[in-house]
């Protein structure tokens, strides 16, 4: 993880906008449509008509938007000083569930992003992370034999994905074990 999510000020807003209760607000995030515009399957013009027909609301583009994007409030203390650290050591790649509004916003608020060499987003690619597929996506992209790539996320289901893609993975906990993890890993013999 390298930047804090919490969908809570989002899902309070859409409560409150649509005098809903928590629980039904909450199930936009499991819901199809959230899924489809994290496939790209949905534009953001469709995925903001839906949401608000579904809640009944009436919010604007823009102000449907920003509250979207609120759900980031900053950085996962210490990733970006590692980011930092490792670029000058190894090529970097991301691989997020997303889509096109959180993508942009992010890679504008936080311009370290771009220490990534590449970064692989579901709404482009048209998979999603737990399935393993899409971690054999971005070894082939890379030309790269999956054995060679170690991957960190916060979900558990999603290293079980990758592990079945031949990734290391590693459950994320903190920037100072994910130091310790890829400084091991950069120093094994067997990675390539």
């Amino acid at each position: 993880m390298i930047i804090e999510v919490d969908f809570r000020p989002f899902l309070s807003w859409v409560q409150q906008k649509s005098n809903t209760d928590e629980n039904q607000a909450a199930r936009l995030l499991g819901s199809s449509l959230f899924f489809d515009f994290e496939f790209g399957n949905v534009t953001r013009k469709e995925f903001h008509s839906r949401v608000n027909a579904h809640y009944r609301m009436n919010s604007s583009e823009d102000e449907f938007f920003e509250k979207f994007c609120s759900i980031f409030p900053g950085e996962v203390p210490g990733m970006f000083s590692l980011l930092e650290e490792l670029s000058d050591k190894t090529r970097l790649f991301c691989l997020s569930n997303t889509n096109e509004v959180h993508l942009s916003y992010c890679l504008e608020k936080f311009p370290k992003l771009k220490l990534f060499s590449s970064i692989y987003a579901s709404h482009e690619m048209k998979k999603r992370k737990p399935y393993p597929g899409i971690y054999r996506d971005v070894a082939r992209s890379l030309d790269l034999n999956p054995r060679s790539l170690v991957f960190f996320d916060d979900v558990e289901a999603n290293i079980e994905g990758a592990r079945k893609a031949g990734l290391q993975a590693e459950i994320f906990n903190n920037s100072s074990q994910v130091r310790d993890v890829l400084k091991d890993f950069l120093n094994r013999d067997d990675k390539a």
